[in-house]
């Protein structure tokens, strides 16, 4: 048993302290938030396309990244989403071949009123049964089928965002989780390749990852998109370090000269 599979071990406290120790995108609260602190959403309103809370939670996007229509917003909305509500869930299963229960009726979430999700919430803290292939399978279904792919399909009958531009969004988001592991990258990577083996969805079309090296010499499994997100016409004005808009050289060399 690694360090962090001690560290996952036991108590919900274990897996949530391990997640936290990747940075604040992995940290997951546990029960009903706290009084007092308003605006709080349950992931599984979000999927009814013509819902309150799906129109909250675009218009906090929209507003807060300053985008030019609904549908960037849509597209940086997923990607971002991603990234943190189910990050945990990918990350925890790639370190330790568990499946963290974020079906979207267990998940509760806090948008950012500047951009992206202020915070992550578990109704009850709980991992899975998983299928004999390593848990992949039962990934796949907890986060792509029952929650990501029908957050994407929702958006897209709400904006007419691009499907494939939102599905590659998926693909970032999830990828991405891996980059926070000093793992081995390869180890990393053959767990991505997992994943994506007979995902539904199409990820495996819409990216794929490289390992990098860092300025300080260390290795990282980085994600190059093959969609963008329209991030670049945000107030903000950049592309983000994956966008598919800049050569893959150059995306490479980016990432090389973070510390």
């Amino acid at each position: 048993m690694n360090t962090y599979e001690e560290a996952a071990a036991g108590s919900p406290a274990g897996p949530l302290a391990a997640l936290a120790a990747h940075g604040p995108r992995y940290r997951l609260g546990l029960g009903a938030p706290p009084d007092g602190e308003p605006g709080w959403l349950a992931a599984d309103r979000l999927l009814d396309p013509h819902g309150s809370e799906l129109s909250h939670l675009l218009d906090t996007e929209y507003q807060g990244s300053g985008h030019r229509t609904a549908h960037a917003a849509a597209l940086t909305l997923i990607a971002v989403y991603a990234g943190r509500v189910t990050a945990a869930a990918v990350l925890h299963w790639a370190l330790t071949g568990r499946v963290l229960d974020v079906r979207p009726e267990n998940v509760l979430l806090r948008p950012d009123p500047g951009h992206g999700i202020a915070g992550v919430r578990l109704r009850t803290f709980r991992t899975l049964d998983v299928a004999p292939d390593g848990g992949a399978e039962t990934l796949q279904q907890v986060v792509l089928a029952r929650h990501l792919l029908p957050l994407a399909d929702a958006l897209r009958e709400r904006t007419r965002a691009g499907l494939r531009q939102l599905r590659g969004g998926v693909a970032h988001g999830c990828a991405t989780a891996l980059g926070a592991s000093r793992a081995d990258p390869a180890l990393l990577a053959r767990r991505w390749a997992a994943f994506l083996d007979g995902a539904p969805g199409g990820l495996a079309a819409l990216g794929d990852v490289v390992t990098v090296t860092r300025r300080d010499g260390s290795p990282r499994l980085v994600h190059l998109r093959r969609t963008c997100c329209l991030f670049y016409t945000s107030a903000e004005a950049v592309r983000c370090a994956s966008c598919c808009l800049t050569s893959r050289d150059e995306r490479i060399a980016a990432y090389e000269a973070r510390p």
